[in-house]
């Protein structure tokens, strides 16, 4: 340190100044550049997505292929709440095309290609990116609060927390070293301690962090065994959502009580009083509330009250949005006939993604 020291005291004396990094002209809080030039594939740009993403992407490319699956699974989940992908690759129609048509379902969002590379200079070269894949997360507003790989957890949480309009992209950097201690504990049998960072980082903003209170129950539940404290916090979080009249953290908490797979038990009862909380916060007339309650519903083996909140959801969605919800009804409407579960597919009614620190993941590189 102190040789490393001298170094830069002696170019300093002599008149040469280390070379200060430019920041990059699009990052995280600028406005995103509108998407133009494009040449699409498959789909259309939507007229006004809540949450969209931009990725970039090419068929050669490895971790490309890897990410798909992933950014499709996000994407039939969400886009009944409003989220719009648009994977945008430079190569050829004729190498592109071929490429998702072969996927099919598999690949479902909008794909395009950037025949003058104009997005790639907007996006990739403004942000100092050359790697792909690479998602732009752009949320309210049109601003930018994610950058980075699609495969890291934190670009779904930043996706499903924009949807709801509460992603905090600088507390949500806070969180980060308190979330990694809290895991350490945890995987020492710390609970004591593990519980004190989770609070940490929900009282940076009990609104944004609604996931790491659900995931500290889940910890409870899960790791310490302590199903008596779980159920006791959980009705903690029911009364404190209900009291925000929070109803996207009364939906989450729903969902993980009854149909999340990361819990060990499901506590049905419990979801129901957090679904009527949702309900009841909505004023009934959301779609997502009747969805969220219809899978509770059925979580409990209720076809009947589960095809009839998905009728209410189907009916007060926005006209965009209804055919997303459809496919859930129809496989509650065959389980009602059948007397018996069926397959239910991904819906907007989707567990929260967990409050978790960015894995470290491959890129390609053009």
């Amino acid at each position: 340190m102190r040789m490393l020291a001298a170094i830069c005291v002696t170019l300093v004396l002599a008149g040469v100044a280390p070379v200060p990094q430019e920041e990059p002209a699009l990052k995280v809080g600028s406005t995103a550049p509108a998407l133009d030039g494009l040449e699409f594939v498959q789909g259309e740009l939507a007229t006004s997505p809540k949450v969209r993403v931009v990725e970039f992407w090419a068929t050669w490319c490895g971790p490309c292929l890897q990410s798909i699956p992933h950014i499709n699974e996000l994407y039939q989940a969400q886009r009944g709440r409003g989220l719009e992908v648009v994977g945008i690759s430079d190569e050829k129609r004729e190498k592109v095309e071929p490429f998702v048509r072969k996927r099919a379902g598999q690949m479902s969002y909008t794909v395009a290609i950037d025949p003058e590379k104009k997005m790639n200079l907007a996006f990739m070269q403004a942000a100092g990116k050359n790697g792909i894949p690479c998602a732009f997360v752009i949320g309210t507003n049109n601003k930018i609060v994610y950058i980075g790989h699609p495969m890291e957890d934190e670009f779904a949480r930043a996706v499903k927390l924009s949807l709801d309009g509460r992603y905090d992209p600088v507390l949500s950097k806070k969180a980060t070293p308190l979330l990694e201690a809290a895991r350490r504990a945890v995987k020492s049998k710390n609970f004591k301690d593990a519980y004190q960072r989770f609070d940490e980082v929900i009282a940076l903003d009990p609104t944004i962090f609604t996931d790491a209170a659900i995931e500290k129950y889940r910890v409870m539940l899960n790791d310490e065994k302590n199903t008596t404290a779980a159920k006791s916090y959980a009705q903690e979080l029911i009364t404190a959502f209900s009291a925000a009249s929070d109803a996207p953290a009364l939906r989450d908490l729903a969902l993980v009580l009854s149909s999340d797979p990361r819990v060990s038990q499901y506590d049905n009862a419990l979801a129901l009083v957090a679904a009527q909380a949702m309900l009841k916060a909505a004023a009934g007339s959301d779609y997502s509330a009747q969805s969220t309650i219809a899978s509770v519903y059925y979580a409990m083996g209720d076809f009947a009250k589960a095809v009839e909140a998905q009728k209410k959801a189907v009916r007060l969605a926005d006209p965009s949005l209804k055919g997303s919800l459809k496919p859930t009804l129809d496989a509650y409407e065959l389980a009602l006939k059948r007397g018996v579960k069926v397959a239910v597919p991904a819906t907007a009614a989707a567990a929260p993604a967990p409050t978790t620190v960015p894995a470290t993941v491959p890129s390609g590189t053009p």
